[in-house]
């Protein structure tokens, strides 16, 4: 049967003047009912046909879509015409009914889930808001998104202040990030968690500067050296010696380390780059028996629960903190290696290159390209400082 294209934009809609209808080249064309007032069709380019109502709410148009043909009926669609009419004479806004439906099934769990999903976010920072909106609301994942007000967010951080001041501060932050995105998408008016702004109710948060002390470099290692977690061992010597990231130590790949080549690099680090630096000479043989003991898995330190890394390793670390007397984090590890780097002399170009840190307004700062050998002496600066703190005299 030949499709053809209808003069006449106002007819009675029926089954076989439907099938007959070709898109237009580009764009979208409508055409009206002349059974049911208001109801109408548009046709896009692609071939799609919709149903819709328009008619005027506190005089402004408003747009009501029913649904596709042919997976509504032009029966359906008229009788669904003649209830979206109804509610519109009422001054009842079809359209915000509908919305206040969906937001009513829509937990705070669906809305993180749909906006992790949306971003471009690495699998570490996926982990970590999904860990601190759990660890904040674990109550309120099942609740929906429209019930939470701003009374229950300034009782809830007063709740979260007595367990820690930065756990109040990055738990309610997932929570704004996670409302924001609900505002964004049209799902409520306005984020409740601004309360906590206008009230200056948001903890300082104070920069921490915790390194390993000096004094303390000789206890600290040895306990690391004595912990039977060989994963552990050499997780934390790698921070150590070569400064990185918790996150960016525990997703290593063996893909990621040349051990012919003593080299390691971090692909798609925290900046949005890639990251090599030489490994300290030091290091080489803990690595090298690592790789025998994991050689069979992609991931340099692989949980034994799944097929994921593992997760920063809390028992051997208590382990060290107990035997050494030294009360640290995996980033002091981080911080102790940049501040030994200041120590021995380095300028702060070559810290910011082994750290990977990047300056924006350093102009000057994105034509020097340091070669491997140049890093390969400094790191080892590094380890060698490191050494002769720990060895026994």
């Amino acid at each position: 049967m030949l499709r053809i294209r209808l003069l006449n934009k106002h007819f009675l809609f029926t089954q076989e003047r439907l099938s007959k209808l070709s898109p237009p080249s580009s764009g979208r064309v409508e055409y009206f009912d002349t059974k049911q007032q208001k109801l109408r069709l548009r046709i896009t380019s692609t071939g799609t046909i919709s149903f819709a109502v328009v008619k005027k709410l506190f005089d402004k148009p408003k747009r009501v879509t029913i649904g596709t043909w042919p997976e509504i009926s032009i029966a359906k669609a008229r009788e669904q015409a003649i209830k979206i009419l109804d509610d519109i004479r009422q001054g009842v806004d079809p359209v915000a009914m509908k919305r206040k439906k969906v937001l009513a099934t829509t937990t705070l769990n669906d809305v993180m889930e749909q906006y992790l999903l949306e971003r471009d976010l690495k699998p570490y920072t996926v982990n970590n808001y999904r860990y601190k909106l759990k660890l904040g609301f674990s109550d309120w994942l099942d609740m929906s998104i429209s019930k939470i007000d701003e009374d229950m967010l300034l009782k809830r951080h007063k709740q979260l202040t007595l367990k820690g001041k930065t756990t109040a501060n990055t738990t309610m932050r997932v929570m704004r990030l996670t409302l924001n995105y609900a505002v964004a998408i049209g799902m409520i008016e306005k984020n409740p968690t601004s309360i906590l702004s206008k009230a200056r109710l948001w903890h300082k948060n104070k920069r921490k500067n915790r390194t390993i002390p000096s004094d303390k470099l000789m206890a600290w290692h040895e306990a690391v050296d004595a912990l039977i977690n060989q994963q552990a061992k050499v997780y934390l010597l790698i921070l150590l010696y070569m400064g990185f990231r918790s996150s960016e130590a525990l997703t290593l790949e063996w893909s990621n380390v040349d051990l012919k080549r003593k080299l390691i690099t971090l692909s798609d680090t925290k900046n949005r780059t890639d990251h090599t630096l030489p490994i300290p000479d030091f290091l080489t043989d803990y690595l090298t028996n690592l790789y025998k003991q994991n050689a069979d898995n992609n991931w340099v330190f692989p949980s034994i629960n799944g097929p994921n890394p593992m997760s920063i390793p809390i028992k051997p670390i208590k382990k060290v903190i107990e035997a050494s007397g030294v009360d640290f984090s995996p980033h002091d590890c981080r911080r102790t290696f940049a501040t030994i780097a200041e120590a021995i002399g380095l300028p702060m170009s070559m810290i910011k290159r082994l750290m990977n840190h990047v300056t924006t307004n350093d102009v000057t700062g994105g034509y020097i390209v340091t070669e491997e050998e140049t890093l390969r002496t400094v790191i080892n600066k590094i380890a060698d400082y490191i050494q002769a703190k720990v060895t026994t005299k």
